[in-house]
This record gives C-alpha cells, structure tokens and sequence, in this order.
C-alpha cells in the first residue's frame, strides 16, 4: 500500500481520537466519506457506522483510501490488541437492512 508519512505509532490508540484522525486523513487527500458512500453505492452512513462498530467492507475501503491495512485503524477489530472477539471481526458482513417486520403478526 506503499509508504504512508506516518506510522502505526501516529495513529491514535484512543477511538474517538482515531474516528477524528481517520477524517482528517481523509480530508488531507481531498476525500469525505460521502465520496466514499457513492463510490461503493451504499448509503452515505455506511461509512460513518465503520468509524464506531466493525463493518469489514467499508473498514477495508477507507483504510485503502488513507493507504493503510483496516488492522492498523481498528487493531481491536482485526485481533491485534487483545479483545474478545465482536461482530464482523472474522470478516463476515453485518447486514443492517436485512430486518423484516411483518405487520400482520401480533406481539404477545
């Protein structure tokens, strides 16, 4: 992914920190993640739910556009801090649009 102009030690350990961070990078290179949304053809949230709970897809395209690998972003997310592992952490997607109701079913 070649050379960024910092390190993993530049990235901040603290999440709310690394969310601001995450964005600052991204407005350094002239992106938002609006931009990012449409480019993938997802909702313009999509993005903004990967800075605060483990969406592998959009984790992958922002750190791609920031120039590094998802674990150096979300190390908790990839098992590279010790954690118990959460939702979307093996990979897998976390599809939020998935929910059906079936408004002619009663609730007891």
């Amino acid at each position: 992914m070649g050379n960024p102009p910092f390190t993993a030690m530049d990235i901040p350990k603290d999440p709310s920190h690394r969310r601001e961070w995450i964005k600052y990078q991204l407005r350094l290179k002239g992106i938002s993640l609006s931009a990012i949304a449409r480019e993938l053809g997802v909702s313009r949230h999509a993005p903004r739910i990967a800075l605060v709970t483990p969406y592998p897809r959009m984790e992958r395209a922002i750190a791609a556009k920031i120039g590094v690998p998802p674990e150096a972003l979300w190390p908790e997310r990839y098992g590279t801090e010790k954690s118990a592992p959460g939702p979307g952490q093996n990979g897998e997607e976390i599809n939020t649009l998935s929910t059906h109701v079936d408004k002619n079913k009663r609730i007891a």
